[in-house]
């Protein structure tokens, strides 16, 4: 028989081995995907913003200057993203950079003067 140290020892070292199995694994779990900030920095309000990436959309009703929104997206695919809005000149259309779907990490999309987008690209490559 074997002594109640050893046997609580080999248990306990057991779970922690089992732990750390599952911890390693478990960045293989994490889905891809992309975070878009949205953020106005005309001097305008900016309405109606629609966001079009591979596999879906999303809408923003308007933005004060300086406003922003954020929202998390996982394309589907690799095509271009999309943003149309709608300012005191008018509607805008800008398609400032292509997603794929292995992508993961953030996007920032500057709305600027004049109906201009400008993209900050902080994906992971």
């Amino acid at each position: 028989m074997l002594p109640y140290d050893f046997k609580f020892g080999v248990c306990r070292l057991f779970l922690v081995l089992l732990f750390c199995a599952s911890f390693a694994g478990c960045h293989k779990l994490h889905s891809n995907g992309v975070t878009i900030t949205t953020v106005n920095n005309s001097q305008q309000r900016v309405d109606t913003i629609e966001i079009d990436y591979p596999g879906g959309s999303y809408g923003i009703g308007s933005l004060a200057p300086s406003g922003s929104r954020v929202r998390w997206i996982k394309p589907n695919g690799s095509a271009t993203l999309r943003i149309d809005f709608i300012d005191s000149t008018g509607e805008h259309q800008a398609k400032p950079l292509i997603l794929q779907s292995e992508d993961s990490g953030a996007i920032v999309l500057h709305i600027l003067d004049g109906g201009k987008v400008s993209a900050e690209d902080k994906r992971n490559r």
